[in-house]
């Protein structure tokens, strides 16, 4: 009776995993792993001096964070940069993140803040964000005479390239003018590069139209970073979400095992039945080299190595650079990286951390203060025009001393 033996064998097996996921306790601390921190690179230094140029004359800044990882993709440099001006912030790719709308309104509303959560993949959403810049203009009086003028920033691959493109095809051809007779979206081409990997925008673009009635404008910047990740945490939901690159460290990148020891992590406290890897293992687990063997047995990637007698043996960095691939590409689930969100963070506590954070950042060595204050980088500027100008006028009154010592010279 092969059968009934098949399906017994299968109930039992079932039966099995079920106990396995009762008895399962996930991880409540993650090992601290030696991670360089990135940095701050020249063209993002670039473009935080030209959005300082430019912030006096924005009306509202438009900070994009990635709703996977609402804290870790949170940049506290863009207060100092745009201090006194509004903001409205949009948490993009809501349809690959669990966090609830009620949490996020818990965080921003004590600090009287605007946000909205989209996926710039939806007209609905994208209609959202216009709404609020057309609110925004109406609530100016007088109405600015050059049009709103907004700035569109935040940390890399976060979405902002995409939103100016969506934010013109649609502006403008419900506003009328400038390109698409009828209404027609489709006519639209892009106006800003657009990847799913960092650093596709590398200088703030040119000012871009995005409606005519009314008259609205925006600048598209480049990703910026924290002058250092806080922590090794941060680092990894950064890299996980494509924020960061596997080569963004100085020795040799960030280890994928490791990120994917971390997704498992957040995968368990959040989801202790371990449902989000259940197609390469059948049970939950603590340990990222066994949901790894799942991985190179489903998928084939694993290789014979004479060093161990023939034996298959798993691809561990592939089958690592696979799963994180999935996740990114939202084929996992929707999952958040930020630990404090999943252990849902007070609006006191989420007060805190970003104050802290702010501390942190101001107290970080960086030549930062220069670059994001344009009045003190213009009075450097003019005091090395004048010591070089000093210096120049002494060679010259040092060469004229020479030449009339040379005439009485016997």
């Amino acid at each position: 009776m092969p059968g009934p033996l098949k399906k017994d064998t299968a109930a039992a097996a079932a039966s099995l995993a079920q106990t396995a996921a009762r008895a399962f306790q996930p991880r409540q601390e993650f090992p601290d792993y030696r991670v360089v921190l990135a940095q701050l690179k020249g063209h993002q230094t670039k473009a935080l001096h030209r959005m300082a140029q430019l912030a006096p004359q924005i009306n509202l800044v438009v900070e994009l964070r990635d709703a996977r990882a609402p804290l870790a993709t949170a940049n506290v440099l863009l207060d100092k940069v745009f201090k006194g001006k509004d903001k409205l912030i949009v948490y993009t790719k809501k349809d690959m993140s669990p966090v609830s709308s009620q949490l996020l309104q818990r965080w921003h509303a004590p600090r009287n803040e605007k946000w909205l959560a989209i996926d710039s993949r939806k007209n609905r959403d994208v209609a959202l964000v216009l709404r609020a810049l057309r609110e925004k203009h109406r609530s100016m009086l007088p109405p600015p005479p050059l049009g709103l003028r907004l700035m569109v920033a935040g940390m890399p691959n976060v979405g902002k390239s995409t939103l100016v493109n969506e934010l013109r095809r649609h502006g403008l051809a419900a506003g009328g003018g400038g390109g698409a007779a009828g209404g027609d979206e489709r006519r639209f081409r892009k106006v800003a590069r657009t990847g799913n990997m960092a650093g596709v925008t590398r200088n703030t673009s040119e000012i871009i139209r995005i409606s005519a009635e009314p008259e609205m404008l925006l600048y598209d910047t480049p990703g910026v970073l924290l002058p250092q990740v806080d922590s090794v945490r941060t680092m990894l939901a950064l890299y996980l979400a494509g924020t960061v690159s596997a080569s963004s460290s100085s020795d040799g990148g960030i280890d994928p095992v490791i990120a994917t020891d971390y997704l498992l992590y957040m995968m368990n406290l959040a989801d202790p039945s371990g449902a989000g890897y259940r197609r390469y293992l059948p049970h939950p687990t603590n340990d990222v080299y066994e949901l790894l063997d799942g991985v190179g047995r489903l998928t084939g990637n694993r290789n014979r190595r004479k060093i161990d007698g023939g034996k298959l043996r798993t691809n561990y960095v592939g089958c690592a650079l696979e799963l994180v691939k999935e996740f990114q590409q939202g084929r996992l689930g929707r999952w958040c990286l930020d630990e404090a969100v999943v252990r849902q963070l007070s609006p006191d506590a989420f007060s805190e951390q970003a104050a802290a954070e702010r501390r942190r950042v101001d107290s970080h060595p960086s030549r930062l203060g220069k670059t994001l204050d344009p009045d003190a980088a213009a009075t450097a500027t003019d005091a090395s025009a004048a010591a070089a100008k000093t210096t120049k006028a002494a060679r010259r009154r040092e060469r004229l001393v020479k030449q009339s010592n040379q005439l009485f010279t016997v």
